[in-house]
């Protein structure tokens, strides 16, 4: 039965690759170039080489050329190299298929253990969570994310170190959306004090440092260029699709975007503190603990776009597993179905009802833990 699964998705991702419109001139571009410029010997983030390179194949003056700085970690590079051998047409493809092949992979690790009609209705509905499409098809850079997280609850369930690693190495792919369940987890694998803890640890440290000693084939000097990137890109971009509270509060004020930060810093206070306060419930499941970093990072992080919120398909599975109340279901609902609704509505506007998604699942997530609290206080003094 599991054989025959992995079939039918593999024809459904090679179908899905070959047949749907996939543009390769959005964003997949910019990883594309990146890798291209590798393959010729050009530094990841010397962004003027690869500006040159791209007017030499071109044929037009360095002038008309535009790139964005490459402002993720080198191992992201070095591990899509492979895309850079391909014609930009075919590589976007098989970007689009590994993306999909990771959102299946995702789905599947968040659903084991459940009924095979439950785990194909959690399918359909992880395929068309609106940001997952809207990554697919500009060939965005959250999926390595997604898998990392899905993995982290999967090998924390199984008692996995290697699961454990791998999950934690793929975190790191984007580190703004994975650092937060990074950090919790490894908490989390610190405070058991067992032998698994400490296996897990020592395995995510060892990936950590092959991450970082990789990253030197890429730039040879990669940790202070890779800093450069980010400021280079946070001067060319103005974040003017950014979708976060800090990033409205920012607006409401008609402050500068790079403000942004400084405004988040409140809300990361006050929702670590529940953190702390609430970490025997927090804790209690590796899906809770994980789904708890990702939504709090939805709510603190300034610089998040649309295709960002694709990592809320992590608390959405997570708390759809559980038996709920009615009204939790129509809240719920209501988060998986209001950016449709919202998009249609108000176009691309529209995208600050993800913001609502994500104030909603968090609010379901903290009443849950309230009452889990709430029951242990009885039992103990009962």
């Amino acid at each position: 039965m599991k054989m025959l699964a992995v079939v039918f998705a593999a024809v459904v991702i090679a179908l899905a690759a070959a047949l749907l419109p996939v543009r390769p001139y959005l964003d997949f571009q910019l990883i594309f170039h990146a890798n291209l410029g590798l393959l010729r010997g050009i530094s990841l983030y010397d962004q003027a080489g690869q500006v040159n390179m791209i007017a030499q194949l071109a044929q037009v003056s360095p002038e008309q050329v535009y790139v964005l700085p490459f402002p993720y970690p080198p191992w992201y590079a070095l591990s899509t190299l492979w895309l850079a051998v391909m014609p930009i047409d075919m590589a976007s493809r098989a970007w689009f298929a590994a993306n999909l092949a990771m959102l299946f992979l995702s789905a599947g690790s968040l659903t084991s253990g459940q009924a095979p009609a439950k785990r194909i209705l959690f399918f359909l509905g992880a395929l068309f969570w609106m940001p997952i499409l809207g990554g697919l098809f500009v060939g965005q850079y959250g999926f390595p994310v997604l898998l990392g997280a899905a993995l982290m609850i999967f090998a924390l369930r199984n008692k996995n170190p290697v699961l454990t690693a791998i999950a934690a190495a793929l975190l790191t792919f984007k580190p703004h959306l994975g650092a937060l369940v990074l950090v919790l987890t490894a908490v989390d694998l610190a405070r058991r004090r067992d032998s698994i803890g400490r296996r897990a640890l020592l395995a995510s440290f060892a990936a950590g440092v092959i991450l970082f000693a990789v990253g030197f084939i890429a730039s040879p000097n990669w940790p202070l260029e890779y800093f450069r990137s980010l400021t280079g890109f946070k001067d060319v971009s103005q974040c003017g699709q950014c979708v976060s509270i800090p990033m409205a509060i920012v607006g409401f004020a008609k402050a500068r975007f790079d403000q942004a930060i400084w405004t988040s810093l409140p809300i990361v206070v006050l929702l670590l503190i529940w953190v702390v306060r609430r970490w025997r419930t927090v804790s209690s499941t590796p899906g809770s603990l994980v789904s708890t970093g990702i939504l709090i990072t939805m709510l603190v992080s300034p610089y998040l776009q649309n295709y960002d919120y694709l990592l809320l398909l992590v608390p959405l599975i997570e708390l759809a597993r559980r038996r709920r109340r009615t009204l939790e279901w129509v809240a719920m609902a209501l988060a998986y179905g209001l950016p449709y609704v919202s998009l249609a509505l108000w176009g691309t506007r529209g995208n600050a009802s993800l913001i609502v998604s994500a104030c909603i699942l968090f609010g379901i997530a903290a009443k849950e833990s309230w009452s889990d609290d709430r029951g242990t206080a009885q039992q103990s003094s009962a």
